[in-house]
């Protein structure tokens, strides 16, 4: 008995050692997804930036090769997170209304690699706009669900980083889409909460414990100051359409590094 003891105990040593090994790689793989999903959240945003540059033949970081290439993206992304999640049927639901929404918003974008004439370029602009967001708020959900399921630590930074970035992309977006004085008043309103999702990230990043590291409190500062600097360019000339795009580049890079600095931390 004595024995028998000993072998039951290290068989549930040894299936402990397991579900511990299984659990870490689960929430390895929410976390990759997460990251993700966050970047797709940039790249939509960036499409719609490159559409309209193309669209304008405005030839600055080659905005066709930009749109190519983030097309790509987007579809790998959703076709690793089926492969990744077979059985969660949040996760696959989610997809397929993703990809139901993406395959008219992905044909429309297509038109700006089609040479197509400026008038119809700037109407499915309007469409774009309202329709892309069908695509994001399923990756938001999709983002939501991971976090609120897995084992990841610092949820509400790492949130709070990924949304930053994504935020700097959409106000690129936005900015370049009046660029084109589109009869749409949502784009306006939408810059708005961009700007709200942006400044309520600043806080939640301001009140964790990362601030006191010096690299990330530097860039946290830095995307302080862009926010105040974007506030005070929408009232401007759109003809700053592509220095915005580069001030939000930066804090793309910025908070990018503010997330590595929170995946990094014990």
């Amino acid at each position: 008995m004595h024995v028998l003891h000993k072998l039951r105990f290290l068989a549930i040593l040894i299936f402990l050692f397991n579900q511990t090994i299984l659990q870490a790689s689960e929430t390895k793989k929410d976390q990759a997804t997460i990251l993700a999903l966050g970047m797709e959240m940039s790249n939509m945003r960036n499409m719609l930036a490159a559409y309209i540059l193309t669209g304008a033949k405005i030839s600055y970081k080659r905005p066709e090769e930009r749109l190519k290439n983030g097309i790509l993206h987007y579809e790998n992304m959703l076709s690793t997170i089926t492969k990744d999640y077979p059985h969660d049927e949040f996760i696959q639901a989610s997809v397929k209304k993703s990809l139901h929404a993406w395959v008219n918003v992905k044909g429309a974008m297509e038109l700006a690699l089609a040479k197509t004439d400026l008038e119809k370029l700037k109407s499915a602009a309007i469409w774009i706009h309202g329709n892309i967001r069908t695509v994001i708020k399923e990756m938001a959900a999709m983002k939501g669900y991971l976090f609120k399921t897995s084992n990841i630590e610092n949820k509400m930074a790492l949130n709070a980083s990924i949304e930053i970035a994504a935020s700097a992309k959409r106000l690129s977006a936005h900015y370049m889409m009046d660029l084109w004085h589109l009869n749409d008043p949502t784009i306006e309103k939408h810059w708005k909460k961009g700007m709200k999702i942006y400044s309520d990230s600043i806080e939640v990043l301001q009140k964790s414990p990362f601030i006191k590291n010096k690299k990330f409190a530097s860039n946290l500062k830095s995307v302080i100051k862009y926010h105040h600097y974007f506030e005070k360019m929408w009232q401007k000339s759109k003809i700053f359409s592509i220095l915005i795009d580069k001030k939000t580049d930066i804090v793309f890079h910025k908070a990018k590094e503010m997330t590595e600095i929170i995946l990094q931390s014990k």
